[in-house]
């Protein structure tokens, strides 16, 4: 009798497999993070509960696994192999059921906190995302919609782009554009989606206190946002010099180590 030779999977395969597993098995842990109020606070006094939060951010974070080496691999895969919708419907979905959940088991009321949650600007022309929005399982009143600024917007029109935006804004969400200066469209995204919040990526934020262009260029935007309404978010913070910094340049919020480490989400029993 012959036997066929057994196939080995080669190491894509093992990925998709390990991302199908993934979100059958529901192996993310969802974590939250404070948004703090700069305006409101003194940056040398972290006492967690004199804090004052304006919002929370969710994160969802696959379980460890031999076939992603960190996160941001898995997530990158996922958007390589054009699964960002269904991935992006399935965390948000997940990390809203445990968050509520956790909320009424200790009857506390941080549901009135905006929520900040990442989605790809793809995911927003997706059957997915539409059958989704239909119930979604939250005030859209309180959540925040952020759009990576890796993304881009050279896959839709400008048209396109502004009729999504405006139809969610109408629906009661907020909008901000994450990761900023991660990228080559930064201002092309903010030109044509008009947020309510911009969130500094951490590589411009790190150390900007021991560089002098980088802090003459931010403070032109800081001032440039601030007469158009739009709402900083200074992402990455872990030093108290780089607080201090966007404090004294009129940075609305921030987001950092320094301030608050994300805290796991304790998943319904």
């Amino acid at each position: 009798m012959m036997f066929g030779r057994r196939k080995v999977l080669t190491p894509c395969e093992l990925r998709i497999n390990r991302v199908s597993l993934t979100l059958e098995q529901r192996l993310f842990a969802t974590y939250y993070q404070k948004i703090t109020n700069l305006s409101h606070m003194d940056p040398r006094n972290r006492d967690d509960n004199k804090m004052e939060a304006h919002g929370l951010e969710l994160l969802n974070r696959p379980l460890p696994s031999d076939n992603f080496s960190s996160t941001e691999q898995f997530y990158a895969f996922v958007a390589a192999h054009g699964k960002s919708s269904e991935v992006d419907v399935f965390t948000m979905k997940l990390g809203f059921q445990r968050w509520i959940q956790q909320q009424q088991s200790r009857s506390t009321h941080q549901l009135v906190l905006p929520i900040f949650v990442n989605v790809h600007l793809s995911t927003l022309f997706s059957e997915q995302w539409n059958a989704f929005i239909s119930h979604f399982p939250a005030d859209p009143t309180l959540v925040v919609l952020e759009l990576s600024e890796r993304e881009g917007l050279d896959t839709y029109t400008k048209e396109d782009v502004s009729k999504t935006i405006r139809q969610l804004k109408d629906m009661g969400f907020k909008i901000a554009v994450d990761d900023l200066g991660m990228a080559y469209s930064g201002l092309y995204t903010l030109a044509v989606v008009h947020p309510d919040y911009v969130k500094i990526d951490r590589q411009l934020v790190n150390r900007i206190d021991e560089d002098e262009y980088r802090q003459y260029m931010m403070g032109s935007l800081l001032e440039y946002w601030r007469r158009e309404g739009v709402a900083v978010i200074a992402e990455g913070i872990e030093r108290e010099e780089e607080a201090n910094f966007f404090l004294a340049n009129g940075a609305t919020y921030a987001q950092g180590y320094w301030f608050h480490r994300p805290v796991q989400v304790e998943s319904p029993k």
